[in-house]
């Protein structure tokens, strides 16, 4: 037979209080784990502003409101405003960029070249600007064409004597077909048999010439009439009947003449030749044959 225990009380009180598990350091982890991100993260954000004020320091010329990130930035290229007060700088900077970025458009290329040279005489500074002012208009000229260049001239004419004046220099105008040296400045004329007879045109810059007697076949609706060949410094030639040229001045066989950029030579066996300076286009007369190119 068993005996009871000595201390009934000891018995009792283990089986009403049971081992309790250990206490979970989990909470501990997680709060030493978040405080080291967060350390991280201010790490971060003091360094990146360190390099950034410190890049900033080394380009005073920067403007502190362009640092915004690329995400604000718009998505098109920088273009440069101008209006008639602002500075050479930006009117340079403008006009810089049209030797490569122009669109050809005649009237917005003028305007840019326009505020330039008046910030440029507005500054006293218009001699030293010239250069640039000359071999964009002649960058323009060679990259936009003949119709462009005499456009742009116009537009710029319209404006102050400085700009007019300097656009009236046409040495910048890119010339697909100079005049031979030695070309006799002339206001009309007519060969040695007076059957082609021609005359410019001072107002439109322009060339015609009347053919009376010829063995091809007329112009549209010239049957049995004087055919009449126009040109100017950009278009294309075009034949009408609806005049009749007359000259008296007799050049010689052999002869090339020239006035506001057009030139015309003048041979026995293959007629009156003219062709644009600036564009490369023109006329061939002859009694046998015309041709336009």
């Amino acid at each position: 037979m068993s005996s009871a225990p000595d201390n009934p009380w000891l018995d009792q009180g283990s089986s009403q209080w049971p081992e309790q598990p250990p206490e979970s350091r989990r909470p501990l982890y997680f709060l030493v784990f978040a405080a080291g991100v967060l350390l991280l993260t201010l790490m971060a954000v003091f360094y990146i502003k360190v390099i950034r004020d410190g890049r900033d320091a080394a380009d005073p010329d920067k403007d502190p409101k362009a640092t915004s990130t690329t995400a604000d930035a718009p998505s098109t290229a920088k273009t440069t405003t101008l209006n008639a007060n602002g500075s050479l700088e930006e009117a340079r900077e403008a006009v810089s960029q049209l030797k490569e970025k122009s669109s050809c458009t005649a009237k917005d290329d003028a305007k840019s070249l326009t505020v330039f040279i008046q910030a440029a005489k507005k500054e006293d500074k218009l001699n030293k600007e010239r250069k640039l002012a000359t071999s964009t208009l002649a960058a323009l000229s060679k990259n936009c064409g003949a119709e462009y260049t005499v456009d742009l001239t116009k537009q710029m004419k319209k404006s102050t004597s400085e700009v007019s004046d300097l656009v009236s220099d046409r040495s910048w105008w890119h010339l697909a077909s100079p005049a031979p040296s030695g070309a006799k400045d002339v206001t009309e004329f007519t060969t040695g048999k007076h059957n082609i007879r021609c005359k410019f045109d001072d107002d439109d810059e322009s060339v015609s010439c009347s053919i009376y007697i010829y063995d091809y076949p007329s112009p549209d609706g010239c049957e049995n009439k004087t055919a009449t060949y126009h040109l100017s410094q950009a278009k294309e030639a075009t034949a009408d009947c609806n005049s009749a040229l007359n000259s008296s001045i007799q050049v010689a066989y052999g002869s090339t003449v020239s006035h506001n950029g057009i030139w015309c030579s003048i041979s026995q066996e293959q007629g009156i030749t003219c062709t644009s300076e600036l564009s490369g286009k023109g006329f061939q007369l002859k009694r046998a044959a015309a041709r336009l190119f």
